[in-house]
């Protein structure tokens, strides 16, 4: 039986031998009684999930996004897919970006053109720096390989600890590292909670590239200006304009930026071609 796809028009794949229907968000819900694959658009809301429920012979789902702890609830009873190796690139890049920019002052600069003041400074140096990365997994390991080329020693951090530090050493070693960066699914509980925000040196910075709900944003506020932030996830998430994240020192905040650069496009194509053409050579079911 022919699978019946629905995903959004940007895609465009190339695979024969699947039945194709083009849904983007806020565009008008076609028939998607007969659907049994669907790939939602990128970042979905809660609709754009919810019309699974339209989807009586749907199996399986195919995200663009590499966290889809927040989709499992409006999927029930479904296979749900993470999109594995596309975001890695883009990630690694915005997650060096913000440690450069924190580090060598570089939003500070930004607001200060602004009103034409010239700030000259010593600032901290990325080189040289132990930089501690929680998730070895392939965003993890992107940012290991970037950071070689900055003098820095780079301590990575996993719950199997193939490959680097077991988890249950990060502790131990929590307080000697400079950079924390934070690229692990989400957990039950904050991972960066007060007890380990306050066992961050002075000056040391910390890098959420993961999902908001990794720090717990009250107890970063009181840690504030002691350590500094770099924050392209928060909880809440979207920010609201009066939270007081906003204006606290030594916080950078970037609007979920990670895994959405033009980056994104060729490996989210290549990946949903993949995964069609597995459904195009699978067995037919007994």
């Amino acid at each position: 039986m022919t699978d019946v796809v629905l995903l959004p028009q940007w895609l465009q794949p190339e695979v024969q031998g699947l039945q194709y229907i083009y849904w983007d968000h806020g565009q008008p819900l076609p028939d998607v009684s007969e659907v049994t694959v669907f790939i939602p658009p990128y970042m979905p809301s809660a609709g754009d999930l919810t019309i699974s429920a339209h989807m009586p012979r749907l199996r399986v789902v195919q995200a663009l996004m590499a966290g889809v702890d927040g989709m499992l609830a409006h999927l029930p009873d479904v296979e749900v897919r993470p999109a594995i190796g596309v975001h890695d690139t883009s990630t690694a890049e915005l997650a060096i970006g913000l440690m450069l920019a924190s580090l060598r002052g570089i939003d500070r600069a930004a607001r200060a053109m602004v009103t034409g003041q010239w700030l000259h400074e010593r600032m901290p140096a990325l080189a040289d720096r132990r930089v501690g990365i929680v998730g070895w997994g392939g965003v993890g390991q992107a940012i290991a390989r970037r950071l070689e080329a900055f003098d820095v020693e780079v301590l990575g951090f996993s719950r199997s600890g193939l490959g680097c530090q077991p988890a249950s050493e990060f502790d131990a070693l929590l307080p000697q590292l400079d950079v924390v960066v934070l690229a692990l699914p989400l957990t039950p509980r904050p991972f960066m909670d007060s007890e380990r925000l306050q066992r961050m040196h002075a000056g040391a910075l910390l890098v959420n590239v993961g999902r908001g709900g990794l720090v717990d944003s009250e107890a970063l506020l009181a840690e504030l200006p002691r350590i500094s932030a770099a924050l392209d996830v928060t909880d809440p998430e979207p920010l609201p304009a009066d939270h007081p994240l906003w204006q606290a020192p030594g916080v950078l905040i970037t609007a979920h930026l990670g895994g959405d650069s033009e980056a994104f496009v060729p490996r989210a194509r290549a990946m949903v071609a993949q995964f069609l053409a597995s459904l195009v050579d699978a067995p037919e079911p007994i």
